[in-house]
């Protein structure tokens, strides 16, 4: 009797404790997934920043993984990036399980949506002032800002001016959402983003595609068309904070600051090539104003592409053949009467804008009046009929047998500013000009992908494999 008891007794126990077990070696493989993919990420951005977390995220029931408590510290700067959590939601727990696999293979997934919460960026930590020098460059490059229009003679509004506007941390959500529609073959792409006291981003894309196979490769080969497009944006505080700065800089009233932007704004525009309707010219100086908003929408059924693309010749063109449906502040503007013709710089417009009277300071376009003659020499050179002094033949180069060759990383430190390749641990490869190494950081400057400006990369020194120096 007593045996059939304990029998009962183990039955019952072996029932209640499998599912349990089973759970735990789930959970188990699942933590060690995450843990794995973790450390591999962690060693890929070695050179660049050093990370880190406080925990693993799990649910098993909503098939969701992430981490918690992130941080990054980038190489050679001082301050971190916190992260309070990014967590992955994925449709089945066999999708989290090949993930890594499939995007290494560049295999896309049907679906997958990614939340970031917490990003907080210090913007007086090390890292963000040698962000700031970048986007400097980037910005000299581009030329002056319309965000620095009227205020207070700067080109650009950059990170010195932010802090003065009261920043201090900024804190950002993010969330990414992607699927893919294998019956109408469509791409799904939506993105949101909140930062706190600035605004609120939301972008949703939707491409056709010609392969039913979610292959990075073939897409790309089968030439995506947009269907649909549509943007939010939506201003939470930085409006208001960068009015008063500049009226601030001005040492005027917010209200004659706004009335200055908007001429400087007309003015710009009309010396770029764009005839704009006065309707449109308020809508888009409004966008500026506290609480300003924008949301833009595009519905091409047939679809857009590289070849629809050739076709077009002028902004103007895109405009016509997009037919955006387009809101400020909420209230539908249409864009009749919108049009754009190729500015003649060295013509007629621009004899008639360097002979304009200057009424005020702040209404000067730095480009439009710097010249190193008076106007009346330039307006000699330009009337029909005058001659063209040649420019002076440039004297011819001197072509030297120069390539990249091998160098031992210890010796990097005798050729500052001389172009450089190296090679990390991990199959990183950073080309560009060396500008310091000390016995932790190696810093080399690039140029970005767009071709405009440079970044500058630091990269810990004991992280370098092999290094090439051109010579």
């Amino acid at each position: 009797m007593q045996v059939n008891v304990i029998k009962k007794i183990a039955a019952v126990l072996a029932v209640i404790c499998a599912p349990i077990a089973l759970f735990a070696g789930v959970y188990g493989f699942v933590w060690w997934k995450v843990s794995a993919a973790a450390e591999n990420f962690a060693k890929d951005i070695a050179p660049f920043a050093a990370m880190s977390y406080q925990d693993i995220h799990i649910d098993l029931v909503e098939a969701q993984v992430g981490l918690k408590g992130i941080s990054f510290v980038p190489t050679g700067s001082e301050g971190k990036i916190g992260v309070q959590s990014a967590v992955l939601k994925a449709p089945s727990w066999g999708f989290v399980l090949e993930l890594e696999e499939k995007l290494s293979k560049g295999e896309l997934p049907d679906a997958f949506n990614v939340d970031i919460k917490g990003i907080d960026i210090n913007l007086n930590s090390g890292y963000i002032q040698d962000w700031g020098r970048i986007a400097l460059d980037s910005q000299r490059n581009a030329g002056s800002g319309y965000d620095a229009l009227a205020c207070g003679g700067l080109e650009f509004i950059g990170l010195p001016e932010v802090r003065k506007m009261g920043y201090g941390v900024l804190n950002t959500d993010a969330s990414f959402q992607y699927h893919f529609d294998s019956v109408d073959k469509e791409l799904n792409f939506d993105l949101q983003s909140r930062t706190r006291q600035v605004a609120n981003m939301s972008m949703s894309l939707v491409l056709k595609v010609a392969s039913d196979a979610l292959n990075i490769q073939s897409i790309v080969f089968a030439q995506p068309q947009l269907k649909h497009f549509e943007a939010r944006y939506f201003d939470r505080g930085y409006n208001k904070k960068r009015n008063k700065f500049c009226a601030g800089l001005n040492k005027e009233p917010v209200k004659q600051y706004r009335e200055r932007y908007k001429s400087l704004l007309s003015k710009r525009l009309k010396y770029e090539g764009w005839k704009i309707p006065d309707d449109l010219l308020s809508a888009l100086d409004g966008l500026n104003a506290p609480s300003g908003s924008i949301y833009l929408r595009v519905d091409v059924p047939k679809g857009f592409g590289v070849q629809s693309l050739a076709l077009i010749q002028t902004p103007s063109d895109l405009v016509r053949e997009l037919n955006p449906y387009v809101e400020f502040s909420k209230k539908h503007v249409s864009l009749d009467g919108l049009d754009w013709a190729e500015p003649d710089l060295e013509g007629e417009r621009l004899l008639e804008e360097l002979m304009k009277p200057q009424e005020t300071p702040e209404f000067v376009l730095g480009d439009e009046v710097q010249t190193t003659e008076p106007v009346d020499a330039v307006a000699e050179e330009l009337k029909p009929g005058s001659a063209i002094k040649p420019f002076p033949k440039p004297k011819p180069k001197i072509e030297y047998e120069k390539s990249f060759k091998d160098i031992d990383v210890t010796e990097l430190e005798a050729h500052i500013g001389k172009s450089v390749i190296l090679y990390t641990y991990f199959g990183r490869k950073v080309e560009g000009r060396l500008v310091a190494v000390t016995d932790k950081v190696i810093t080399v400057e690039h140029r970005v992908v767009s071709g405009r400006g440079t970044a500058t990369y630091p990269m810990a020194y004991d992280k370098i494999q092999s290094a090439q120096l051109y010579h």
